[in-house]
């Protein structure tokens, strides 16, 4: 594998394009506590590492924490991740395990660098590309939990020696991997600059600059991805960014939660690349329901946006690719942190062995990443279709998909915004339901992958009229009446990439989902 470019608009590789797919590797170097069924409980790093400390004992604390690095990924995952069609991974990094500071200057801690050096390594031999991902920088961008902040304030922007920091830690960075192909590139700050504190968005593009200055003085080889402010949302602070100085191998990145899986709420986005002549990666993504996964994601890839999903990995979860169990005596420990109980140390420890053990005992949710992929079996929304031809006049309804004229309402009636924050993976609730309105005429088509050549399509839609299938190789007509489901079998072309054309031929039908298997 050869290093990653940035062309204009493309990612290249040995003058093809490639389109990055994978995952965040969120919990591993740098811990967040809804990770661990623990939400603000306890919520980052530091605070985790006190707790165990404390409950522990400083001795078993350093052996927990090795042990939970080896256990957390290891390359059992990285093949993994390669096996199930997949070609990158995000490494979220924690500054504080990186480098210390000693008399002024950096003391680089080789242990987590050399943890480093063997995820590349086992990246090298499965062909999976690594982005290096500056999650929690010195000092924090965010002031939050996820970049591990001491005082719930971006210091980083705040304190100037933790810029100084910064800048040799990407200078060390670029040092040891400018030679290391399987790199992808340096993702500079996650998620930089919250609204709430916006009187720092000024400081972030000047940061980028020098950054990207001392990443070139040791590195020209690599891609440099730098992300928008509040939560990788807002891309203003690239208006002064440059044509000529984004043709230096950069990439775009933005981040895509709990909102409309539609082109139009990624305009601003695609806006400033095109202004830059700039690729598109959507760097995080994720913590939802398998249907929003389902209609975001290939939305992504018809729009030739690279894409990571977050996260990789949690506990007791049904919307992360990996999970494991939650540990016998975790009850206990919640309710120590509530201040409800005691615990001895014996039994603090054997509770995070219990944690530990689960970590080696994982579930696959094949679920979410067959919704990834849009992978039979899987369910389809009715609102994720690719592309469609509309001759009824728009009904409102759903603010969804607004630049086009499909009717999408609600099915209780109402209308306006779809909620669509499921953060544990809910499906969306009654109130929330669409329907896709489709009169004579209208029709639209869904984009699937299988290796079969025959699938099973079960259609929910009420109404009165008829409704054709095609596969391009076999049709079938079904006949709408009342609400119900309505099921056919076609015969599919072999070829990597399917759609099926649903055409409304008769009638008024509203379509709820569809239902794909083998």
């Amino acid at each position: 594998m050869k290093y990653i470019n940035a062309v204009g608009k493309e990612l290249y590789v040995n003058n093809k394009t490639i389109l990055l797919r994978g995952f965040g590797l969120g919990g591993w170097f740098l811990p967040e506590g809804y990770m661990w069924k623990l939400y603000t409980k306890c919520d980052r790093p530091r605070r985790m590492e006190a707790m165990i400390e404390n409950l522990c004992g400083e001795e078993y604390a350093g052996t927990f924490w090795e042990r939970y690095l080896d256990y957390y990924i290891t390359e059992d995952d990285i093949e993994f991740i390669a096996r199930v069609g997949f070609n990158c991974i995000r490494l979220p990094l924690n500054a504080r395990h990186l480098y210390e500071m000693r008399e002024h200057r950096p003391h680089w801690k080789e242990a987590m660098f050399a943890r480093i050096d063997r995820l590349i390594a086992w990246c090298r031999r499965h062909h999976i590309y690594v982005i290096l991902d500056m999650h929690g920088a010195p000092g924090g961008q965010t002031g939050q939990n996820i970049d591990d902040s001491e005082a719930d304030q971006p210091l980083l922007f705040m304190v100037p020696h933790y810029e100084e920091e910064l800048i040799l830690l990407w200078s060390e960075i670029a040092r040891r991997y400018r030679d290391e192909e399987i790199v992808a590139g340096y993702d500079l700050l996650n998620e930089p600059v919250p609204n709430f504190f916006q009187q720092y968005n000024p400081c972030v593009l000047p940061l980028y600059r020098k950054l990207i200055q001392t990443i070139r003085e040791n590195d020209r080889n690599h891609m440099i991805i730098l992300e928008g402010v509040h939560w990788a949302t807002d891309f203003s602070i690239f208006d002064p960014f440059t044509t000529e100085e984004a043709a230096d191998n950069i990439l775009l990145q933005f981040h895509k939660y709990w909102s409309n899986p539609d082109a139009e709420s990624l305009q601003e986005f695609i806006h400033q690349a095109d202004r830059l002549n700039v690729p598109l990666f959507m760097g995080e993504g994720g913590e939802n329901n398998c249907d929003w996964y389902t209609t975001v994601f290939p939305l992504y890839e018809r729009l030739s946006i690279s894409w990571s999903f977050w996260s990789y990995k949690k506990m007791d979860c049904t919307n992360s690719p990996i999970t494991f169990n939650v540990p016998e005596g975790w009850a206990e420990l919640i309710d120590w942190i509530d201040g409800k109980g005691a615990i001895t140390a014996v039994r603090a420890r054997v509770i995070f062995d219990n944690f530990l053990q689960c970590l080696r005992t994982v579930s696959i949710n094949s679920k979410v990443l067959r919704a990834l992929k849009r992978e039979l079996p899987v369910n389809i929304p009715c609102e994720a279709y690719e592309e469609g031809q509309f001759h009824s006049p728009r009904v409102q309804g759903a603010k969804l998909r607004m630049s086009e004229p499909a009717s999408i309402v609600f099915e209780s009636g109402k209308s306006g915004e779809v909620d669509y924050r499921r953060y544990g993976g809910e499906e969306q609730p009654v109130e929330e339901k669409l329907l896709l309105l489709l009169g004579t005429g209208d029709h639209v088509n869904y984009r699937y992958h299988t290796s079969c050549n025959e699938i099973n399509i079960v259609i929910t839609a009420e109404g009165e009229g008829e409704l054709k299938l095609s596969t391009g190789l076999q049709e079938a007509g079904l006949r709408i009446n009342g609400r119900n489901k309505y099921q056919a079998c076609l015969r599919v072309p072999l070829e990597a990439k399917n759609y099926l054309l649903v055409d409304c031929t008769e009638g008024y039908v509203k379509l709820d989902d569809l239902s794909l298997s083998f």
